[in-house]
């Protein structure tokens, strides 16, 4: 299948709207054709700010081990107590806790360094999903109008003219975080767009790109 490689554009991005205008620039200057935005990518709550900030745009969310493995028990017997106590029972999964995201649960922060709260995608209220993979443009300026200091990723799957494959190619966008491998990771205060060169370009990619004028990071392992 091979997998396509992603390369950041590189440049100031100070603000989720501007990198959003930025990913959609690209797809003018560049795409032949475009799909509807896959469905958004919402980062893990983190900060007691990040928390403040989800609660007043998801309803409900779960809290988990940053690695998704089971819940480690030693030296969290205090948070689960204190969560318990907060209207959130543990549950049976051994993975996750889904909880309302009441204004009480701010009282567990600072989380354990083993723990994090993943907001529910499909509980935040802007969101509406058309399909399976994607979503509407409106729903995306509805989001980015929201995300405040949470992480934030889409990608727009795009024919990028001049490549003689569109396979995995297009656009991805990371609001405070930014790709390392295959996935986003939370760095808050960082917006990043990157151009997908697809699976099947191999043989014209480097001369593409240099054609495109722009300042472009290092390859990055992508979608």
């Amino acid at each position: 299948m091979g997998m396509s490689m992603l390369y950041e554009v590189l440049e100031p991005l100070p603000d989720a709207e501007s990198a959003l205008r930025r990913a959609r620039e690209l797809l003018s200057e560049f795409a032949e054709w475009v799909d509807d935005p896959g469905l958004p990518v919402t980062g893990p709550v983190i900060t007691a700010e990040q928390y403040a900030h989800a609660s007043r745009f998801f309803r409900e969310g779960w809290f988990m081990t940053h690695d998704g493995h089971r819940f480690p028990e030693t030296g969290l017997e205090d948070f689960w107590t204190r969560l318990h106590a907060l209207g959130g029972p543990r549950g049976e999964s051994p993975y996750e806790v889904q909880v309302e995201l009441t204004p009480e649960l701010a009282a567990l922060w600072p989380l354990p360094a083993e723990i994090c709260l993943q907001p529910l995608r499909d509980a935040w209220p802007p969101l509406v999903v058309s399909d399976l993979e994607t979503c509407r443009e409106a729903d995306i300026d509805a989001l980015v109008a929201d995300v405040g200091p949470l992480s934030f990723d889409v990608h727009w799957d795009a024919a990028l003219r001049g490549l003689p494959s569109s396979k995995l190619c297009g656009v991805q966008l990371c609001l405070n975080s930014v790709w390392t491998s295959q996935c986003p990771e939370p760095e808050q205060g960082t917006h990043g767009v990157y151009l997908s060169i697809g699976t099947r370009n191999q043989d014209v990619q480097e001369e593409w790109l240099a054609g495109t004028g722009l300042a472009l990071g290092e390859a990055l392992l992508g979608w």
